[in-house]
């Protein structure tokens, strides 16, 4: 190497030092980094198979606290049963009745806060917690709901009345919200068979079991034919309602004779479930606030699942459109204003609502309606 190599050596070795030190300190703090890191990671695997124990404990302890509540717990064949192991576990399970609210709400399809409009719009529902949310929404399924006017406005506000509790629909809901509630935790092994469990001393199977009537409202439309001034008038169904009488009895006169039993269901194909409980199903109509609406009256023995009232109400659909309807909307009833012609035409199984639904969905479009007025 020439002197000028070695002379230029020698004036950057001061920097290459430094830069050497720098290094070196870097390495050092590095491998102090990694043994920290390695003693943190031996710690975090001993807490990881301390906490794995721990929980394969736990689920040891449950399924044998399981096997001793199977083994010594009595079935929860009644209502108060059902209430008071509920109460028992909802402080550490459901502190703030959240499931038991939530399953009611499942259930029943009503959201508070859509069907108390006013009462939503003042906030009143979002400090509620899952109890006090049921009270309202119990006393909408149940009718025990007054509306007032609130002074100065134009607007409804509710006042809760008291639901009655007595009732057999009130407890048979009951006994259904705490099946399923208990069911939903886990404990559904501990209830007692659905057939059997009492509500204050009546049987729910006696009360789902029984033949009822359900009722499937649809909206009806028709026109009035005047040939004489080749003129035809469109009616809905409050112009309908002032022919109700004639409207009835030519559903009476249409009735075959294989109908006289089951109605229409003596020609229904569905499943084996429906044609079971559906004993008889004769369409009619219904006058209700002044507006004529179609009306599928069934005998129903025992309780239609969710999928199978769908079922009974697509059924309903076909037959309005496809079958005896149709027939029916072609056929004129003569009257003294001109030819009567009725259709049931509906456009899906969604368009046929029960009483509750139909009540639920009015009182709904009447408090969003009012609510749109008041964001206004």
């Amino acid at each position: 190497m020439s002197l000028l190599g070695r002379l230029r050596e020698f004036r950057e070795y001061p920097d290459v030092r430094t830069r050497l030190e720098s290094v070196q300190r870097e390495l050092s703090q590095a491998q102090k980094s990694l043994e920290k890191s390695e003693l943190e990671r031996q710690r975090l695997s001993g807490d990881y198979s301390e906490a794995r124990h721990r929980m394969n404990f736990s689920e040891k302890k449950a399924e044998a606290l399981q096997a001793a509540l199977d083994a010594f717990c009595p079935k929860l064949e009644s209502l108060a049963k059902m209430i008071k192991f509920y109460e028992t576990i909802s402080p550490s399970l459901d502190p703030q009745g959240f499931t038991l609210y939530r399953t009611a709400k499942n259930m029943t399809g009503i959201d508070p806060c859509s069907y108390f409009a006013y009462e939503d719009n003042r906030g009143m529902f979002e400090a509620m917690d899952g109890r006090q949310l049921l009270r309202w929404l119990t006393s909408a399924r149940f009718g025990a709901v007054e509306w007032e006017i609130v002074t100065g406005t134009c607007y409804e506000q509710a006042l809760l009345r008291e639901v009655d509790t007595s009732a057999p629909e009130y407890r048979a809901f009951e006994c259904e919200l705490y099946r399923k509630v208990l069911d939903r935790m886990g404990f559904g092994n501990l209830l007692g068979p659905e057939e059997v469990v009492k509500s204050q001393g009546i049987e729910v199977s006696a009360i789902e079991n029984q033949s009822t009537e359900l009722k499937l409202y649809s909206p009806l439309s028709g026109k009035l034919a005047e040939p004489e001034h080749d003129r035809r008038e469109a009616l809905d169904g409050s112009g309908l309602a002032a022919f109700r009488d004639v409207i009835l009895q030519d559903i009476e006169d249409e009735r075959m004779p294989e109908e006289e039993e089951r109605g229409l269901m003596a020609c229904f194909d569905g499943s084996e479930a429906v044609n079971e409980k559906v004993l008889s199903l004769f369409p009619s109509v219904e006058e209700l606030d002044g507006v004529l609406c179609g009306v599928a009256v069934c005998r129903i023995h025992g309780k239609l699942s969710p999928d199978e009232l769908a079922e009974l109400k697509e059924y309903c659909a076909a037959q309005y459109n496809d079958s005896w309807g149709e027939g029916f909307a072609q056929r004129p009833r003569h009257t003294e204003y001109g030819d009567l012609y009725v259709s049931f035409y509906t456009d899906s199984g969604a368009s046929i609502l029960t009483k509750g639904e139909l009540e639920r969905a009015s009182a709904v479009a009447s408090r969003q309606m009012k609510r749109g007025g008041e964001s206004r």
